[in-house]
């Protein structure tokens, strides 16, 4: 097969987007790469030069059987989907995904954090990455939770960031991600 540089693709851009922690049920899926998010959808804003890491892991259980020792089956076990990123924008939106249960006040002077241990915090994604102008990929995750947080470093060499881990679980269909392309290379002629 001849190699095609025209399929070649490079997200560059785009952004991540989720919904207040406290409005789960009102949040309409978008089912497409083009419409504008739903109300609702709230941008986590700058996204470090990192962008975004997409992780798919499935233990495998090997059996083997007793002529030769050979691997016979690989059965699919526990299977896991993650993206990760850092937010690079301090905002009482970013400190609700940061500090999920605690109590987070807007004051006078610009805000408070009561911080308790983190809770659950279930709640729907969009993660939209575009190739120029005429290339998307819009990946929705229906259910994610920001399951691991890294380290917040305050530095003079560098700019503060809140790099997350999401966890997208199945929805009542089984589906971890929905996955929507604008892309002439695979449009339908």
């Amino acid at each position: 097969m001849p190699v095609n540089i025209d399929l070649i693709r490079a997200y560059t851009d785009g952004l991540v987007a989720t919904h207040a922690a406290t409005s789960p049920g009102v949040i309409t899926a978008p089912t497409n790469a083009t419409a504008s998010l739903a109300a609702g959808y709230k941008e986590v804003g700058a996204i470090s030069s990192d962008g975004l890491t997409e992780a798919t892991n499935q233990d495998r259980t090997d059996v083997f059987i007793w002529q030769g020792n050979a691997l016979a089956r690989r059965i699919p076990g526990q299977f896991t989907k993650t993206f990760t990123f850092a937010a690079a924008e301090t905002s009482l939106f970013t400190l609700g995904i940061q500090y999920p249960g605690s109590t987070i006040t807007s004051t006078t002077e610009g805000a408070s954090v009561a911080e308790k241990p983190a809770a659950t915090d279930v709640r729907a994604w969009v993660l939209h990455g575009t190739d120029g102008a005429t290339r998307v990929q819009r990946v929705f995750l229906p259910k994610a939770e920001v399951t691991e947080r890294g380290d917040v470093v305050w530095s003079s060499g560098d700019v503060t960031v809140y790099e997350w881990t999401l966890s997208a679980y199945v929805d009542n269909s089984g589906v971890v991600a929905y996955r929507y392309f604008i892309d002439a290379q695979m449009a339908t002629p």
